[in-house]
């Protein structure tokens, strides 16, 4: 008896099989869509439930971005001054250091 297997031989990250189920989920409402109201396999419950909760869940969360959406310094990561004024600051500075 063969056994038919369903996911690759290579190793996938976890990440990657949430990512497929996400995308099969989504593919599973789209097919179900297409049949008519009687002959449709998903309650309008559990539709909703995939639709509005379930796959926003986990693409939220496959999507997420670990960098802070506000930094500390409240500069968005940038220096608080353009390079022209570094440069100024630094040739001000060398002066003094030199002069």
């Amino acid at each position: 008896m063969e056994s038919t297997k369903k996911y690759p031989e290579f190793p996938i990250s976890e990440y990657a099989h949430l990512q497929r189920i996400t995308r099969e989920l989504s593919e599973i409402i789209q097919r179900d869509a297409k049949r008519h109201q009687m002959d449709e396999h998903l309650t309008p419950s559990m539709r909703d439930l995939l639709e509005h909760e379930i796959i926003p869940m986990l693409e939220n969360e496959l999507d997420y971005d670990p960098t802070p959406q506000y930094l500390y310094d409240d500069t968005g990561g940038e220096p608080a001054v353009s390079a022209s004024e570094r440069h100024a600051a630094a040739w001000k500075e060398h002066q003094e250091a030199h002069g």
